[in-house]
Formats: C-alpha cells, structure tokens, sequence
C-alpha cells in the first residue's frame, strides 16, 4: 500500500504586520507624506491586478520591506473585512512594537489622516491568497523589468 505524507501549511504567516490607514489623500499624496514623515522612500510600482495602486519600500537597516496598497479600486474593495480602510501597510520581517508604535503615531499625526491601526492577520479571510498573488505579480514586475533592460542594452 502506498505511503501518503501530508504536508502542512501555516495559514497566518506570522513575520508580516499590517497597519490600515483611513484618509481622504490620494495614493501619492499619502505615500509623498508617508517618506516626508516616515524614514521612508515608497516608490509607484505597477498597479495591483484590480486597479489596486502598490508603492514598495525597501528599509535594508531594518531589513523589512514595506507594500503600500490602496484598499479600493474603481469598481472593487481589496479586503471587504476593512470597508472603512482606504490604504494597507503590509511589513515583511520583524518588527519591534516601540518601533511600531512610533509609527503608528507618526501616521496618525500626518494632515488628513482620519486613523491608522494594527489589523490582526487573522482577521483576513483571504490572506493568504492574497500573500500568493502579491509575490506572483511582484515577480512578473521583476520579470518585465529584466527585459526592459536586456532591450534597453541590445
């Protein structure tokens, strides 16, 4: 008889921290605000499948990397869990809570900011779905860049 090995996964990836944002800012107003206050350097990445606008940080001190998303397109909401959040902080990597508590405050504080907040990863349903389709379109952006530069140097 055939041996069957079941795999498991775990399906609240614990090394990531999200933070929601509710204000009436346009995506770059916030992300422009967010690296005026923040020690921070977001930069426009191609829209998330959706519409959905994506900026992208790198912080390679800390060694965390930083998805800021809006949480509504034209026609659609990105987590229906967060109908009042209007932009997603994903971190990558450990965070220190002093540290996240600074900018917890430091968001709050920027004009036109209604809130920011730590939202439980458990708390969203669709997750880890939506951790695969991030990696799989940061990959294609990757992908798409890397031919851009091969054509740029023929």
């Amino acid at each position: 008889m055939a041996k069957k090995i079941v795999l498991e996964s775990r399906t609240e990836p614990s090394c990531f921290t999200i933070l929601g944002i509710s204000c009436h800012l346009k995506d770059y107003r916030l992300s422009f605000l967010l690296n005026q206050n923040l020690p921070a350097d977001f930069k426009k990445m191609d829209d998330f499948p959706g519409g959905f606008s994506l900026y992208f940080y790198l912080d390679e001190e800390c060694r965390n990397s930083f998805y800021l998303l809006s949480n509504r397109s034209e026609e659609k909401i990105l987590f229906h869990e967060l109908k009042q959040t209007d932009f997603i902080m994903l971190l990558d990597g450990p965070v220190k809570k002093a540290r996240l508590d600074r900018m917890l405050k430091t968001i709050r504080a920027i004009p036109n900011v209604l809130t920011g907040f730590e939202i439980l990863v458990g708390s969203l349903k669709n997750f880890p779905g939506f951790l695969a389709d991030l990696e799989l379109h940061l990959m294609k952006i990757k992908k798409d860049s890397k031919s851009k530069s091969i054509l740029i140097n023929k």
